[in-house]
C-alpha cells in the first residue's frame, strides 16, 4: 500500500506517463532504489511488479558500479533495446527508478519527451 505523499506522487506519475503515451508505452513502474515496487501501470496480467522491480535495482546497481569503475560521477538515465523492437528505458527520479516498457518499434522521441516532461526536476 502507497504511504507517503512522495510515493502517491510517484503513483500518480506513473498513472499519467502511461495514460498520455498514445500507446507506445506497454507498462510503467516506479522502483525504490533497493528494489521494492512502489507503483505500476500495465494491462498486462503476467505483468510481475515484484520481479521487475527487483531485475530493475539489480540492474541499476550494476550500472552504477560500471560507471563508478570508469570514474564517472553518475547516470541519470538508460535505454535498452529488446530485439523484438521493444525498449526498456529507466530513469532516476528522486532516489527512485521509473522503468518504462514500450510496445515494438514504438515513437521513441515521443516516449522520451513524455518521460522528460513527468519526470523532470
Amino acid at each position: 500500500m502507497i504511504t507517503s505523499a512522495e510515493e502517491r506522487l510517484l503513483a500518480g506519475l506513473v498513472r499519467a506517463i502511461r495514460m498520455n503515451s498514445r500507446g507506445w508505452v506497454d507498462a510503467v513502474e516506479a522502483v525504490s532504489e533497493d528494489g521494492v515496487p512502489i507503483a505500476h501501470e500495465s494491462d498486462n496480467p503476467s505483468f510481475n511488479s515484484e520481479y521487475v522491480a527487483a531485475a530493475a535495482a539489480a540492474v541499476c546497481g550494476a550500472i552504477s558500479a560500471v560507471i563508478e569503475l570508469m570514474g564517472a560521477k553518475g547516470y541519470k538515465r538508460f535505454n535498452i533495446q529488446l530485439d523484438d523492437g521493444r525498449f526498456i528505458l529507466i530513469r532516476q527520479y528522486r532516489g527512485y527508478y521509473v522503468v518504462c516498457l514500450t510496445r515494438p518499434n514504438p515513437n521513441l522521441g515521443y516516449v522520451e519527451l513524455l518521460l522528460e516532461a513527468y519526470l523532470s526536476e
